[in-house]
């Protein structure tokens, strides 16, 4: 998970009182995004939190707004994960859960390119998942392309991340489906 370095780092920081930068963690994403010439309606969003910092914003977008959130599992319509990072203080190295849920579903190559991008993160960085049925899992950082991955086994991979049976946080996933 997270390294305990860091936790320390953060549990210390808050007993003293010491401001940490947290951007906009009171904005909400955009309700309408614009990519792969497809009009993207936010269905849900959430903030990861992690002791007392808001993390990243996770919202999940539908080209169908209309759908249930059986088809945001099921992978039956295009989907599109938004990642916003919301704070400077981030780990030295990849959180093993991210590590795990990516590089099992990649190649070496797209791998290597994601901890490249993920390693250099900052605050406000965003980061989109899409995924088009019959097509490819796309990653985007700030817009830029880094991979595409056929097939829906990153996208997959990804929602049982956050809204699976064993969730990263119960608190983002209840945020995300509304259970």
């Amino acid at each position: 998970m997270i390294s305990s370095c860091f936790i320390r780092i953060i549990t210390i920081l808050s007993i003293l009182g010491v401001g940490l930068t947290i951007a906009s963690a009171n904005e909400s994403p955009p309700p309408v995004l614009k990519l792969n010439k497809l009009t993207w309606t936010i269905h849900s969003s959430g903030i990861r939190s992690i002791i007392f910092v808001d993390t990243y914003q996770c919202a999940f977008y539908l080209h169908n707004k209309d759908k249930p959130i059986a088809t945001i599992r099921n992978l039956e319509y295009p989907v599109a994960i938004r990642i916003k990072i919301l704070t400077s203080m981030l780990p030295d190295k990849m959180p093993e859960v991210w590590r795990e849920t990516i590089e099992s579903e990649v190649t070496g190559k797209a791998f290597r390119r994601f901890q490249k991008g993920f390693l250099n993160l900052d605050e406000g960085d965003v980061l989109l998942f899409m995924y088009l049925p019959g097509e490819t899992t796309s990653l985007f950082l700030n817009d830029k392309l880094l991979f595409k991955d056929p097939g829906p086994g990153l996208m997959q991979a990804l929602l049982e991340q956050w809204i699976g049976s064993h969730p990263i946080s119960e608190d983002l996933k209840q945020a995300l489906i509304g259970e």
